[in-house]
């Protein structure tokens, strides 16, 4: 009676998704025809006339089946991605989907029943709605039951609480963690964020049984390569899914290759530093001149509204030059509008001299929470991180991308001096991993990671990412002080 409720459920979740991505596919197609039909025709009236009505949803019902076939080979019906992730393989799927659409729209001869203008409009509106649509369908979706998996975790450590706040931030995933199984019997009973510690991990075949889990993740890095073999293969005959977190934290895994080697039962995993690749410098250089012109029509009007405000509440200059590190050691001169009074140096020095904790502060993070150095309108452009703007001059003189590490000052040098040479093999950035990874609330040995991580699993992708979190993490101002 469990298995068939689970294949009802697991059905009902793929008809939901599929229903998703039907909506996302025809909201695309109507705003592919108000582009064609209202606007673009409005500035070339030559063009033949584009008649929208119901008969498309009906004549070309073949469209959306291309999108869901390409989705479905993709895998994106029945595995539980992050949003990010599994917004990658929507973007691929959907691109494919419009390449074919296209191929028989032109080999078909049909552009006389189907605008090519349309269908390029739609592909590109596509490209935003499907990943929109899916994860606030998803939101909707486990919130009422239906995209929702109970997990049980092995392992009631560090790794297992990670995994556990890491799943529960990642609600896209539709993972809800039931509690752990450990064989620590101290930690029987007890709770981690409100998840309690129900015994040991032998009771695993019980909560499988009656609470119909189908996925376990084992969270015991340090577990004995025998004991791990062992119990993985005991959990692989009771469930279709088995998660191992091994203890590989902190190394760069993102563009990794797996091989098999059959006879000796092992892996190999071939990690690859792309931006070692000087085809991939030019494309993210590409990509960060490109973003930055298309923007800097909008930033100089923002610039000089900010810049105006500077100067009506202190007098000096709006825009200070600061000198930072760069790529290769270099040092230049790094733009920022001016948050903080003029005599700023001679204060810090004054506060860091009489207060035994600021100064603890200041050396553990570089900042202060409560900063007497800082203007008004200086607290707010902090806040909101709106201070970095000038930055994009950074970036068009080449000596900033969008996205890096960030642009550390030279008497950080020590600081970083384990990770001077990783960090400085890629520009800094204006934004990057760490402003959203809790921004200013991470403490400074962290971010200095991050900076590595980042480097090391460089992908155009995972820009574009930082990117979006970065505009949600300054709307929301997280972390940010």
């Amino acid at each position: 009676m469990m298995e068939f409720s689970l294949v009802i459920r697991r059905i009902m979740q793929v008809v939901c998704l599929i229903v998703i991505d039907l909506a996302a596919f025809y909201s695309s197609l109507f705003i592919a025809w108000i582009l064609r039909a209202k606007v673009i025709a409005s500035f070339s009236p030559d063009l033949p006339l584009f008649i929208f009505s119901y008969l498309h949803f009906v004549s070309f019902w073949w469209m959306p089946v291309v999108f869901v076939l390409f989705i479905s080979y993709d895998g994106l019906y029945t595995s539980n991605h992050p949003f990010w992730d599994e917004t990658w393989h929507l973007v691929k799927s959907v691109t494919l989907a419009g390449v074919v659409i296209f191929a028989i729209v032109s080999l078909g001869k049909m552009s006389d029943k189907v605008s090519r203008l349309a269908l390029l409009s739609m592909w590109l509106s596509s490209l935003f709605l499907f990943p929109v649509f899916r994860l606030w369908g998803k939101k909707l979706l486990y919130e009422i039951g239906v995209w929702k998996e109970r997990v049980l975790i092995l392992g009631a450590g560090n790794a297992g609480r990670l995994v556990m706040e890491g799943l529960g931030r990642e609600k896209h995933m539709g993972f809800d963690i039931l509690g752990f199984l450990d064989d620590d019997v101290r930690k029987k009973g007890t709770y981690i964020n409100g998840k309690k510690v129900f015994g040991s991990i032998k009771y695993f075949p019980k909560f499988v049984k009656e609470l119909g889990i189908r996925t376990i993740i084992i969270a015991m890095p340090s577990l004995p390569s025998e004991r791990l073999s062992t119990l993985t293969a005991d959990i692989q005959n009771h469930i279709p899914n088995t998660m191992i977190i091994p203890d590989l934290r902190g190394i760069a895994l993102l563009n990794t290759d797996l091989f098999h080697l059959f006879r000796e039962e092992i892996f190999l995993m071939n990690i690859k530093n792309n931006l070692k690749s000087r085809t991939n410098r030019g494309l993210k250089m590409l990509f960060d001149i490109m973003v930055s012109i298309i923007s800097i029509p909008f930033l100089l009007t923002a610039i000089g509204i900010i810049g105006l405000i500077i100067r009506l509440e202190t007098p000096g200059p709006f825009i200070y030059a600061h000198e930072r590190i760069g790529r290769k050691g270099r040092t230049f001169k790094c733009y920022k509008f001016r948050t903080m009074h003029r005599d700023a140096e001679e204060k810090l020095k004054e506060i860091l001299d009489k207060d035994d904790t600021v100064r603890n502060e200041w050396e553990s993070t570089w900042k202060l929470r409560d900063d007497p150095r800082i203007t008004r309108v200086g607290r707010f452009l902090r806040k909101t991180s709106l201070d970095e703007l000038p930055q994009i001059f950074n970036v068009l003189k080449g000596e900033m991308s969008l996205v890096g590490p960030r642009p550390y000052l030279p008497r950080e040098r020590a600081e970083i001096e384990e990770n001077v040479t990783v960090i400085c093999s890629a520009r800094p950035g204006i934004t990057g991993l760490w402003q959203v990874s809790g921004r200013s609330d991470t403490g400074y040995k962290y971010r200095v990671k991050l900076d590595t991580w980042y480097i090391m699993n460089w992908s155009l992708w995972l820009d574009i990412a930082i990117i979006f979190k970065t505009v949600r993490a300054v709307v929301k101002m997280e972390g940010a002080y």
